[in-house]
């Protein structure tokens, strides 16, 4: 092999160790979340309602315990199949440093009644302007009248 031959060759083994040796790393930021949001719905203006978050992310600070939730976007669409619908809700979380703001794919199924849906944060303000995550959930009732509110629960990652 010829000097700049294996002078690529080198850089190039050099470059794969350090991305797998920084690949560990990484992996070690995300932290484990469950956020349960309580959210009533109101016709006239947003959705709003409380959560509470557990796990290594809140012992973390990457959130924080308990805040404030609102809806501050919702598209119900694709419903014209008549076997389920689709919900794409842009949420902000709010602390007392700072908000997060997260958004929700709902899937419905008509079939089944039954809610499920992927999150991601889109960004955050204050303490958590450098968090990300993502991870799944699911939607249940209030436990009282289905038109007036549901839970949502949450469960996946954040990165600071």
């Amino acid at each position: 092999m010829n000097r700049p031959v294996r002078s690529i060759v080198a850089m190039a083994l050099v470059g794969a160790l350090a991305v797998v040796a920084a690949a560990p790393v990484a992996a070690k930021g995300a932290a484990d979340v469950t956020i349960v949001s309580h959210m009533t719905f109101n016709p006239n203006d947003f959705n709003t309602g409380t959560f509470v978050a557990s796990g290594a992310a809140v012992d973390q600070g990457l959130i924080c315990a308990s805040g404030t939730v609102v809806d501050t976007r919702l598209i119900f669409a694709g419903s014209q199949s008549g076997r389920g619908a689709q919900i794409p809700v842009r949420k902000t979380f709010s602390c007392p440093d700072g908000d997060l703001f997260i958004k929700i794919q709902v899937h419905l199924d008509f079939a089944t009644s039954t809610e499920t849906f992927t999150w991601v944060v889109l960004g955050g303000t204050g303490a958590y302007g450098g968090v990300s995550g993502s991870g799944q959930g699911s939607t249940a009732g209030d436990g009282s009248d289905p038109q007036t509110g549901n839970i949502n629960t949450y469960l996946g990652f954040l990165l600071p």
